[in-house]
């Protein structure tokens, strides 16, 4: 029997499967294209398949943005012919139509989201997540957009869905819950790089800093791991951008400066393969994804001393100014 042919809820059990066995594997278009199927079932989807589907776009994703940017350096390589720059740059522009078209894809599902009839209110989290979600793909396409009016517009689409997910977010959820971090991350490097509003990026990772921090002893340890990782990574960014704006701080008090880190340069939630090897799962609601990055274990210690998750509280509690 065809996969059309079969009842909803048996559709959804037998693609989920395959998603599953795919990303086994580690053939992530297949699972892209099982979990895109699970989606278009009809059938509600849980939050473990929620994060399915946005982590195996984003495994696709970042294997062509990596190919990307490996063919731009090529094409800015120092002794290049015209000959090879020219292949180099064909050869991106196609990579460049996969990435618009795998992004139009991922925005079609969850736009089919965005306007069903599952109420945002019942489910505030779920909300957050595809609001962020529609944000990120909107940003993605915008990096492969060379014409600049459809690029502002592309960027307009990227910013509104940004600011829909943060009302929301801050309406229901906790600062130190891991959705709504994981969104202002995102969102202050999104205004930082992409919108360049540097000052505005700044504010918005510096408040959302603060205010998980400042919850740092209630955490629940069910979102301990998530929570304190994007934390850094928030601290990580502030840091560099304050060393980008000559040392002195965005808001210019010697109070705002956060602690060095080791990190080159500004990264985002999905940029961080680090996160599923480290964490052991996805990022709760959000996508695991990206590129290497030198971060601290988080993980809880079995030590009588002084425990891991008491030693980063006070890590992050001592540089939150």
């Amino acid at each position: 029997m065809d996969v059309e042919q079969m009842p909803a809820m048996e559709t959804k059990e037998k693609c989920l499967w395959k998603a599953k066995l795919a990303q086994e594997a580690n053939r992530f278009e297949d699972m892209a294209r099982y979990m895109k199927q699970v989606a278009e079932c009809g059938v509600p989807m849980t939050k473990d398949e929620d994060n399915m589907l946005a982590a195996a776009y984003k495994h696709v994703l970042d294997t062509k943005r990596s190919s990307r940017r490996t063919l731009v350096t090529v094409e800015q390589k120092d002794g290049i012919t015209s000959w090879e720059a020219a292949v180099a740059r064909h050869y991106r522009a196609r990579i460049d139509e996969e990435l618009r078209a795998l992004c139009t894809e991922v925005l079609t599902v969850v736009d089919s989201w965005l306007t069903s009839d599952q109420p945002e209110a019942s489910d505030p989290a779920t909300g957050v997540f595809y609001w962020k979600l529609s944000a990120d793909y909107h940003r993605y396409a915008a990096e492969v957009i060379d014409d600049p009016g459809d690029r502002a517009e592309v960027v307009a689409m990227s910013k509104a869905a940004y600011e829909r997910a943060d009302r929301l977010g801050r309406k229901n959820l906790r600062p130190i819950d891991p959705i709504r971090l994981g969104l202002m991350l995102n969102y202050s490097v999104f205004l930082y790089q992409v919108c360049q509003q540097r000052r505005q990026g700044h504010d918005v990772a510096k408040h959302a800093f603060d205010e998980a921090v400042a919850e740092i002893d209630a955490i629940d340890d069910s979102m301990y791991d998530d929570s304190t990782l994007i934390l850094r990574l928030i601290r990580d960014n502030l840091t560099i951008w304050i060393q980008e704006n000559g040392g002195e701080s965005y808001a210019g008090s010697a109070e705002d400066q956060v602690a060095p880190a080791l990190v080159a340069q500004a990264v985002d939630e999905d940029d961080l393969h680090a996160v599923e090897d480290r964490v052991q799962a996805d990022l709760v609601a959000t996508a695991a994804v990206a590129a290497p990055t030198v971060l601290l274990s988080l993980s809880p210690s079995t030590g009588t001393v002084e425990s891991q998750p008491d030693r980063d509280r006070r890590s992050l509690q001592d540089n939150v100014n």
